[in-house]
């Protein structure tokens, strides 16, 4: 505020939504850069996946044989996440965005990805590893499959399109201003469904 002076601080402000903060926040001399962090691409979400995905965790006793050793066997576990994530297949298609240009943009599970959701990934999959524990009365420890189930669950809690009074705030989450989108649909079991009108929605 100027009043009481102030060393080696750094104030630093984040919002996932941008067009919400106040634009006297925004002015020139408030803030001294402005960055813009988009969602992870495949290099990055290996690296965040990792972050999650530490070499302490159990691992099945199958898993690490297969490999030959826990870095390796890590490894190729953070690999099946990350190509399942980013393959560009029909069962990884969530949602069809209408263009006001006419366009038609497919969204994939990759295009949604996150930090937060990869985060979920991993401890989702833990809670699996824990379940058998119980009900086997065994140590077990996380499977190749665990994993790639959780990537499965996490995903088809977002495949519905979002309500009727959110709409507006999914697509700006998306990157896409609603003034520019004509329609969405979602992707249900590899069929489209009907498609909604953006104005009739918002």
């Amino acid at each position: 505020d100027g009043i009481e002076s102030l060393r080696d601080v750094v104030i630093i402000l984040a919002s996932n939504r941008p067009d919400l903060i106040d634009p006297a926040v925004l002015r020139p001399g408030r803030i001294d850069r402005k960055i813009k962090v988009a969602r992870p691409n495949r290099e990055a979400s290996v690296e965040i996946l990792k972050v999650y995905l530490t070499n302490d965790l159990p691992l099945d006793a199958s898993v690490v044989a297969e490999q030959g050793d826990r870095e390796k066997a890590l490894n190729s576990l953070v690999d099946q996440v990350i190509d399942t994530i980013f393959k560009k297949g029909d069962e990884n298609r969530l949602l069809s965005i209408r263009l006001r240009n006419g366009q038609n943009k497919v969204l994939y599970r990759s295009d949604l990805v996150s930090g937060a959701i990869l985060s979920s990934i991993v401890q989702r999959a833990k809670e699996k590893a824990i379940d058998r524990t119980i009900r086997a009365g065994a140590p077990a420890g996380i499977l190749a499959k665990d994993l790639l189930d959780a990537v499965t669950e996490e995903f088809r809690e977002g495949e519905m399109l979002p309500p009727d009074d959110a709409a507006e705030e999914w697509l700006k989450l998306l990157d896409h201003h609603p003034e520019q989108v004509v329609g969405i649909s979602s992707f249900r079991r590899g069929r489209q469904t009907e498609e909604r009108l953006v104005n009739q929605i918002i």
